[in-house]
C-alpha cells in the first residue's frame, strides 16, 4: 500500500526472525526493510529486474538502524514503512520504520543509501531517470544523511576468518550484505551477548566478494562503549565496516504469559 509517497507492507515473523530474547534479529530487520524497498521500486517499474534491462543494478552502500527493546513473537505481524527521503544526482536515500501491527509500537527505524551501478562501466549511474517516478518525502529518521565517519581502532580485540560459502551468496552471486553483518556480530564477546541487546547499527558496504573468498573480520572495542567491526578480503582491502552499539538487556516476559491465540 502506497500513500503520499510512503509504502507500507505487512510481514509475518517466522521462527528464524526471532532472537532468544523475543526481538527481531538484525538479519530479519535488514531483510524485510530491503524487501519492502524492492516492492516500492517494483510499483514504479524500477526494481532490480526492471533496470537490469538497461545494464543497471541497484546497490545498497550504507544503512543506519536504531533498534528499540520491542518484543516480537513468532507468527505475529509487523509493518515495514518506507519512503524516499532524498534524491541526489547519484544517491537515493530511503528512510524506514518497523512497527508492530497490533499497536504500531516502534521496533526499529533508520535510513539507507542506495546507488545505481552501470554494469558495463562499473561506475555509478545518475538517478535522473528516477526523478519523475519517485515521490520524495523529506522526513528523516536520523539526524541527517551525512556519512558517518568511523574512528580508527587503537587495538584489535577479536579476529576471525570465514571462507564464503554458497549460503552467503545473494541472487547476484555476491556475498549478501546481510552475511557481512552476521559475520561481524559473531565477533561480539559472550559477556555482551548474554547481558546486553543491540541498540544501533551503522553499516558501510564497500566492495563485493564472491564464493570461496576468505574474509577476515576484526573487532575493536571503542572508548565510548561501541564496537567497530571491519571485514577485509584476501588482499587486505576493507569490504564492509560496521559500528554496533549495545544497551543493557531489557526484561522479557515469558511468551506463554503474554501471548494469546484465538484458535
Amino acid at each position: 500500500m502506497e500513500a503520499n509517497g510512503k509504502y507500507r507492507h505487512t510481514y509475518t515473523a517466522t521462527a528464524s526472525d526471532i532472537s532468544p530474547a523475543y526481538r527481531l534479529t538484525p538479519n530479519a530487520m535488514l531483510m524485510y526493510f530491503q524487501d519492502c524497498f524492492a516492492r516500492l521500486m517494483t510499483i514504479h517499474n524500477i526494481a532490480a529486474f526492471d533496470v537490469i534491462k538497461q545494464r543497471l543494478m541497484w546497490i545498497i552502500t550504507e544503512v543506519q538502524i536504531d533498534i528499540q527493546p520491542t518484543v516480537a513473537y513468532w507468527s505475529e505481524n509487523f509493518i515495514v514503512e518506507i519512503w524516499v527521503s532524498e534524491l541526489t544526482s547519484l544517491r537515493i536515500y530511503s528512510d524506514f520504520r518497523i512497527v508492530r501491527k497490533d499497536n504500531e509500537q516502534l521496533i526499529a527505524s533508520g535510513t539507507s543509501q542506495w546507488n545505481i551501478l552501470n554494469l558495463d562501466t562499473k561506475r555509478l549511474a545518475t538517478t535522473d531517470f528516477l526523478a519523475h517516478k519517485l515521490t520524495v518525502v523529506p522526513e528523516l529518521m536520523t539526524a541527517g544523511h551525512k556519512k558517518v565517519r568511523f574512528p580508527q581502532p587503537q587495538s584489535i580485540d577479536m579476529q576471525m576468518e570465514h571462507r564464503a560459502t554458497r549460503l552467503d551468496l545473494d541472487f547476484n552471486f555476491h556475498v549478501s550484505n546481510r552475511s557481512y553483518v552476521s559475520l561481524a556480530l559473531l565477533t561480539m564477546p559472550d559477556r555482551v551477548l548474554t547481558s546486553q541487546m543491540l541498540s544501533s547499527l551503522t553499516v558501510h558496504w564497500l566492495r563485493e566478494t564472491y564464493l570461496d573468498d576468505v574474509l577476515t573480520c576484526r573487532m575493536s572495542a571503542m572508548a565510548d562503549g561501541s564496537y567497530l567491526h571491519t571485514l577485509t578480503n584476501g588482499e587486505g582491502m576493507p569490504v564492509c565496516e560496521l559500528m554496533s552499539r549495545w544497551q543493557p538487556q531489557a526484561a522479557t516476559a515469558d511468551v506463554s504469559d503474554v501471548l494469546s491465540r484465538d484458535l
